[in-house]
C-alpha cells in the first residue's frame, strides 16, 4: 500500500495515485521546463538581474491558468485534495531570503538542478550535493529551539486568499481564481520579457513580429541556451542560430507560444498532481535521500520520512525529461562540458573551481531556505500559487526581492552578454547590456 503525502483535504478524491505515477508526471515536467531554459543557471540569474523576465511570465501564468482550472473543477463537483502549505511567517519569509541568495549566486532551484543534470552540465555535479547538505543542515537545525521557534512562531495555518482552506467556498474560490488570473495575465500584457523592451508574452503574441532589440537578445538567448551543446546535436544548434540570424518565421513567436503553452502544460500537472493526492514538489526529495542515508535518527527525517510521496521518483523523471529534449529535441545537451553562465564569467571569470563552489554554495542555501520554509518553487510558487495560497506569495514575495537585491550586489553592472562586446559598450540593440 502506497503512502500519500496527506495534508488537510477539503473533499477527498477516492484514488490515490501509485508512486510509479511520480516518474511519468516528472517527465511530463522535464521536458517543457527544460524547453523553458530554467536547467541553464543563466536563465535564473538574468531572472534576478531583471534582465529576462521569462520565468516571471512562466511562473505567473502556470498560477493564473492552474487557479482558474482547479477551482472551477472543484466548483462543478470534482472532489479535490487541497494541501496548502501551512503559513508560518518567519520561518517562510527567512526561508525564502535564503532561497532567493542563493539562486541569484548559484543559478539553480531544487528541480532545476535535476534538469541541468539530465542536460549534462557540469554545475549540477556540485549543485546536487550542495542541496543534500542544505537539507542535511536544516535536519540539524529543526529540533533545535532557534529550528523549533521558526516553525511554530506565527503559525498562521494552511490559509488561502480567502480564509481557511477548510472553510473554502467552491464558487467564491472561483470567482476569486478568475479575477487573480485576469490580473496576472493584465499586468504580463504589460510586461516586456527583456529588459528596455516593449513587447511582452501576451502582446507579442498578438503582433506576431520582432523588433530589432528583442532580435537581439534572442541572439544571445539562443547562444547561451546552446552554449556547449555536444556534436551529436550541433545540426540542430546550427539550425535554430541560422533561423535567428535570418530573422526567418519561427521566430516571430520565439517566446510568446513557448510561455503560454509549456505554461498551460505545467498548469495540468500540477492540478492533475492535486487531484491525485500528490502535490507537486522538488525540494523534499532532497531531505528524504540525507536523512535516511545518514541522519535517521533525527525528528525532521521522522517528519519527512512520514510525509514523503512520490517526490524522489518525479525527481527522476524531471531528469529524464530533461534528458530526451536535450538530447532529441532542443540539441542542448552538454555532456559535462566546464560552461560557465555567462553572467558569471563576465564577473568573475571562467575558474571551474570557483564556479563550482558558488554552484555548491547557492545550491546549500537554496535547499537549507527551501525546507525551512517547507517547499520551493515547485512546492509553494507553482503548486502552492495555483491555490492561491498565502504562504505561497510570502515565500515568493521574499525569493524574489532576495534574488533581485543579491543578483544587483553580485553582478554589479557586468554584462550579462554571451560574447561581449570589445571595449565598454554594449551593442546598440541592447542597452545595459555592458558596463
Amino acid at each position: 500500500m502506497l503512502v500519500p503525502n496527506v495534508g488537510s483535504a477539503v473533499a477527498g478524491v477516492g484514488v490515490t495515485a501509485p508512486l510509479w505515477v511520480g516518474l511519468l508526471v516528472g517527465i511530463a515536467f522535464g521536458i517543457p521546463a527544460s524547453l523553458w531554459g530554467i536547467g541553464n543557471p543563466e536563465t535564473v540569474i538574468r531572472t534576478g538581474r531583471l534582465v529576462d523576465r521569462l520565468l516571471i511570465g512562466c511562473f505567473a501564468s502556470v498560477t493564473a491558468f492552474g487557479a482558474v482550472l482547479l477551482y472551477g473543477l472543484h466548483a462543478v463537483g470534482l472532489p479535490m485534495h487541497f494541501d496548502p502549505k501551512p503559513l508560518y511567517v518567519y520561518s517562510g519569509a527567512i526561508g525564502g531570503v535564503n532561497f532567493g541568495i542563493g539562486a541569484a549566486i548559484g543559478g539553480y532551484f531544487p528541480g532545476t538542478e535535476w534538469i541541468a543534470l539530465g542536460e549534462g552540465r557540469r554545475d549540477a555535479l556540485y549543485a546536487i550535493p550542495g542541496g543534500l547538505m542544505g537539507a542535511a543542515a536544516w535536519t540539524l537545525i529543526y529540533q533545535t529551539t532557534v529550528g523549533q521557534l521558526l516553525v511554530s512562531s506565527a503559525n498562521v495555518g494552511e490559509m488561502v486568499v480567502t480564509g481557511h482552506v477548510a472553510d473554502t467556498r467552491p464558487w467564491t474560490m472561483l470567482a476569486v481564481a478568475v479575477g487573480y488570473a485576469a490580473v496576472v495575465l493584465t499586468l504580463l500584457y504589460f510586461l516586456p520579457r527583456y529588459k528596455g523592451g516593449a513587447h511582452s508574452c501576451r502582446r507579442h503574441l498578438g503582433t506576431g513580429c520582432v523588433d530589432d532589440h528583442d532580435r537581439a537578445f534572442i541572439r544571445d538567448t539562443t547562444a547561451f541556451l546552446t552554449e556547449g551543446a555536444v556534436d551529436v546535436a550541433q545540426r540542430r544548434v546550427r539550425r535554430l542560430q541560422q533561423w535567428v540570424n535570418a530573422e526567418a518565421v519561427p521566430f516571430t513567436n520565439y517566446y510568446a507560444r513557448t510561455i503560454l503553452g509549456v505554461a498551460s502544460t505545467v498548469a495540468l500537472i500540477v492540478v492533475g498532481s492535486i487531484l491525485l493526492r500528490q502535490v507537486f514538489g522538488q525540494s523534499t526529495t532532497y531531505s528524504w535521500l540525507i536523512g535516511t542515508l545518514l541522519l535517521q535518527n533525527f525528528d525532521y527525517t521522522a517528519v519527512v520520512v512520514h510525509g514523503i510521496g512520490w517526490e524522489p521518483l518525479s525527481d527522476v523523471g524531471v531528469m529524464v525529461g530533461a534528458m530526451i529534449t536535450s538530447v532529441f529535441i532542443s540539441g542542448r545537451f552538454t555532456a559535462f562540458r566546464p560552461v560557465v553562465p555567462p553572467s558569471w564569467r563576465n564577473r568573475f571569470g571562467t575558474s571551474p573551481i570557483r564556479r563550482g563552489f558558488a554552484a555548491f554554495t547557492g545550491s546549500f542555501l537554496v535547499l537549507f531556505g527551501a525546507r525551512m520554509a517547507g517547499g520551493c518553487t515547485s512546492g509553494h510558487t507553482l503548486s502552492g500559487g495555483v491555490q492561491l495560497s498565502l504562504s505561497a506569495w510570502v515565500f515568493t514575495a521574499a525569493v524574489v526581492l532576495s534574488m533581485v537585491f543579491t543578483a544587483r550586489l553580485v553582478y554589479r553592472d557586468t554584462t550579462w552578454l554571451t560574447v561581449p562586446p570589445q571595449g565598454t559598450g554594449a551593442p546598440e540593440a541592447i542597452p545595459g547590456g555592458g558596463r
